[in-house]
């Protein structure tokens, strides 16, 4: 009998719940049920598009920045099928923005539009090509496929640091010109530690 695909062990990281914690305190509510509404769905769309391909999950760790999946399966799958698995929780996001817009040009209902707007940033952000986002899978795959593995995961580590990089440096910029530019550039500095962990540039990183 195969494994059940959710039959997974959960943990959740204390980054999680610090995160939550700073979003209700500069935030109203409703935008943090929107975010957090829009992060389940993005990763119930790359469960389901796993389950589609009979990938089980022995691990799944939710972090703040997202959802860390331990597929040993996914290595299996050809290159295309994995894509479609990364960009599985993009495409949830980006249906649900739209259907929420129009959902709001009808009822003119504030709500709708705090909820696609989560979706669309949501979507956004994880197509981002910096390692562990989706962005920097997705372009691993295309290019693993036209150039080999060894290549692909070579040039993707370079344009994930240099971009990581660039994003602690705008974050600086704001967080000296703007009020709330600290928030930006602790979540840039947070994907910074991110990248540097999943490439084994960060002291006591391990591979997920």
């Amino acid at each position: 009998m195969p494994q059940r695909p959710f039959s997974a062990d959960v943990r959740v990281n204390a980054s999680f719940w610090l995160l939550v914690l700073l979003a209700a305190i500069v935030s109203p509510l409703t935008v943090v049920a929107a975010i957090l509404t829009a992060a389940a769905l993005h990763e119930l769309g790359h469960l389901a598009a796993m389950r589609y391909y009979g990938v089980s999950v022995k691990r799944f760790r939710i972090t703040a920045l997202g959802a860390e999946l331990d597929a040993p399966a996914l290595a299996r799958l050809p290159y295309g099928r994995e894509l479609i698995i990364t960009l599985a929780g993009v495409t949830v996001n980006l249906f649900c923005a739209i259907l929420l817009a129009l959902l709001g040009l009808r009822t003119w209902r504030e709500w709708c539009f705090v909820f696609a707007g989560a979706h669309l940033v949501l979507a956004a952000f994880n197509l981002l090509p910096v390692v562990p986002l989706d962005g920097a899978r997705a372009l691993c795959l295309a290019l693993s496929f036209f150039l080999g593995p060894a290549t692909g995961e070579r040039i993707t580590a370079a344009v994930s640091l240099a971009c990581s990089l660039a994003l602690c440096a705008l974050g600086l910029k704001l967080s000296l010109g703007l009020h709330s530019g600290w928030l930006f550039a602790f979540a840039s500095f947070g994907l910074l530690w991110g990248t540097l962990r999943q490439l084994g540039l960060a002291r006591g990183a391990k591979s997920v």
